[in-house]
């Protein structure tokens, strides 16, 4: 591409009223242009990273053979009053009447709209799991747009459904999702964390956020640099130690212990199995949670904390070594008190517990914890039956029992992908675009080619020779100052350039410039696309 063909619509001054520096870049850059409050056009510069993200997004999918759809974006009104859901997006929701006074909701997502669908198309249990994906524009009607694209009215997503006859295999796709998003947002050099979360207006049992690092956003995450730890601020308790506590009933008849209690970190799961080789145990074993327990304790002056003696004590190995321990406060109704281990409890036993294989769990209390902004950029969901269910979209298993389909969805916010890139990958100068998804590849700077005629042949067969080879380049054939040209060749975040000059050929030799650390070196001619093959 020429940049005399090509709208470069760069802007050297800095917009007012914006937020963040992704929306600055963006509007400096000429990727977009603001239509209305939270509403964008996406010039040609900004649609090219657009197409390249998608690109990226869709061979991903494909890969794991997940199959590509486009639903309607106008939805009737009556599927979302069907699932409840009217109400409970509220005010978000933007709503059309048609000529007949029909009632339809322009989408924020699909999931009433898939299920009605695919309870048409899907006939056995034998087709599935299913998995169905779109790329398209959303709609919300955004009480106050923020920070760009990040938060707008009209936005792009990547939005997948699956159905599945059992709970076990919803599980292996969302697990299985999880591997490819990890891999997507890896391929953009993103600095991300997952973070488990409430499924709220989705429905369903479990959820994963999947949050890039930014000096903005919304959202506030505390994580852990040397472990998969992520949390909500909102969720986070102050204190790393806080655990939790089942009773199972014991051999009442050969023990003197009238109960035993477990005790492991909150935010572990138990695996019933590495417990029954304690014999004082009753079998089956059956756990009773502490809510639903009431404990024998006495608070003596000094604020101290005892358990009865007639408790057989069990800690997971997780937690042997903690300096102490917090118990939830609404238990007994206290004040949460640190409990230290062996001064005021004695483990009858120390064994492991919990599952081994644990994705997120607290820091060891010595780990350094950081507070972050986050720009969530994914959302996958495990929504079970909530779907489903309304529409009573059952099949016969291979046991011939009819059985109501297990659902999943998973959304990825190409909008936010943009501005979280951008937000960690930026200088005074402009974006610093992953070569994967940069508008271009390649810029080519001839300096005075309209007066020298070695410049501009060499440019013209430098550039001929990038496009037989399917790269992207941008020759700057403009009448424009060094400068000029080069400050919008930055600003537009090209990650490699090519400077042609009298002096440079005079021995051969080009300049060849990294955009990421705003550096040269000279390159034989002859040697140019071998070098250039290394980066691309």
């Amino acid at each position: 591409m020429y940049t005399t063909k090509y709208l470069l619509s760069t802007i050297k001054e800095t917009p007012t009223h914006t937020e963040s520096v992704s929306h600055r870049l963006m509007l400096r850059s000429g990727m977009i242009r603001m239509l209305s409050s939270g509403i964008y056009t996406w010039l040609p510069t900004g649609y090219r990273v657009v197409k390249k993200i998608i690109d990226i997004i869709s061979c991903s999918m494909n890969k794991y053979g997940y199959m590509e759809i486009c639903a309607p974006i106008i939805q009737p009104k009556k599927l979302w009053d069907q699932s409840g859901r009217t109400k409970l997006y509220g005010e978000e929701l933007i709503h059309l009447i048609d000529r007949k006074k029909k009632k339809y909701i322009l989408s924020p997502t699909h999931e009433e709209v898939i299920s009605h669908i695919f309870h048409q198309e899907i006939h056995s249990h034998k087709q599935l799991p299913m998995v169905f994906y779109q790329i398209q524009r959303k709609f919300r009607d955004e009480i106050r747009p923020r920070f760009g694209v990040i938060r707008s009215i009209e936005f792009l997503m990547k939005d997948a459904y699956s159905f599945h006859i059992n709970k076990k295999s919803l599980k292996k796709t969302y697990k299985e999702m999880k591997k490819v998003y990890t891999t997507i947002f890896t391929a953009f050099k993103l600095n991300f964390k997952i973070v488990k979360t409430h499924s709220k207006t989705m429905g369903g049992s479990i959820s994963h956020e999947f949050h890039a690092i930014a000096n903005i956003g919304e959202d506030k995450i505390i994580f852990s640099k040397k472990s998969n730890y992520a949390i909500h601020s909102n969720q986070f308790n102050t204190s790393p130690n806080k655990i939790k506590m089942y009773f199972i009933p014991t051999k009442s008849t050969q023990s003197n212990y009238s109960i035993a209690v477990v005790l492991m970190r909150q935010c572990d799961s138990i695996n019933i199995k590495n417990l029954e080789n304690i014999k004082i145990l009753a079998h089956p074993i059956k756990l009773i949670k502490a809510k639903k327990m009431i404990l024998s304790y006495k608070l003596t002056n000094n604020k101290k904390f005892y358990i009865n003696k007639k408790i057989f004590i069990i800690a997971d190995s997780s937690i042997k070594n903690m300096s102490y321990f917090i118990l939830k406060k609404d238990w007994f109704n206290k004040k949460i008190t640190p409990i230290l281990w062996k001064k005021k409890i004695i483990f009858n036993k120390i064994i492991t517990i919990t599952n081994i294989n644990k994705t997120f769990c607290y820091p060891s209390p010595t780990e350094k914890l950081y507070t972050k902004n986050s720009i969530e950029i994914g959302h996958i969901f495990q929504l079970g039956k909530k779907y489903t269910k309304k529409i009573n979209f059952s099949l016969f298993n291979q046991k011939q029992k009819t059985k109501t389909l297990q659902m999943g969805c998973y959304g990825i916010g190409i909008n936010r992908i943009i501005s979280a890139i951008i937000e960690q990958n930026h200088d005074e100068n402009g974006i610093i675009w992953p070569n994967c998804i940069a508008p271009f590849q390649i810029f080519i700077i001839p300096i005075n080619m309209h007066k020298n005629k070695n410049v501009k042949d060499t440019a013209e067969y430098i550039y001929k020779k990038l496009i037989h080879k399917k790269i992207d380049v941008l020759l700057d054939n403009r009448q424009e100052s060094l400068g000029k040209m080069f400050a919008d060749m930055n600003l537009i975040g090209i990650p490699y350039g090519i400077i042609i000059s009298m002096n440079t050929l005079k021995f051969k030799e080009i300049e060849f410039y990294f955009r990421r650390t705003n550096t040269k070196k000279r390159i034989p001619i002859n040697q140019l696309f071998t070098y250039i093959q290394k980066f691309l």
